[in-house]
């Protein structure tokens, strides 16, 4: 386990993972005031691209956050985090976040949340250290 600002680095974030139905996203809705319809409906869903409701990407960007949480035991006092959304996850999947640590000396991690079957949805890097 590497040491950085006094705060322990370990090899793997503790992975967060949640099973994103309807409910969830529809909950997600109102709390981020987020109603596009992308999301929610999916009769309008049916006719774009991606043929049926996806989840909000911040959505699963604060599965990420859940992750770094519980391997912590709370949210460091600085966090920064920069993501790339590579691709839509459908409502109804299983979605998995996680991370590995690329750099002790800067705090840096891999991070990424990925759908049941691997494919990645969101990765990018955050870099964990202490205010002061």
């Amino acid at each position: 386990m590497a040491v950085h600002h006094d705060i322990a680095l370990p090899q793997e974030l503790q992975p967060a993972q949640l099973h994103v139905g309807a409910d969830i996203v529809h909950r997600y809705a109102e709390l981020t005031a987020d109603f596009n319809p992308i999301h929610l409906d999916p009769e309008f869903a049916a006719r774009t691209p991606f043929g049926a409701p996806i989840i909000h990407g911040t959505l699963g960007l604060n599965l990420v956050v859940e992750a770094i949480e519980k391997t912590f035991g709370t949210l460091p006092a600085e966090v920064a985090i920069e993501v790339r959304f590579s691709r839509p996850v459908p409502v109804g999947a299983t979605v998995l976040a996680g991370g590995s640590l690329r750099d002790p000396r800067t705090g840096t991690y891999e991070i990424f949340v990925a759908t049941e079957n691997g494919e990645r949805a969101l990765e990018g890097t955050c870099v964990i250290g202490m205010a002061g």
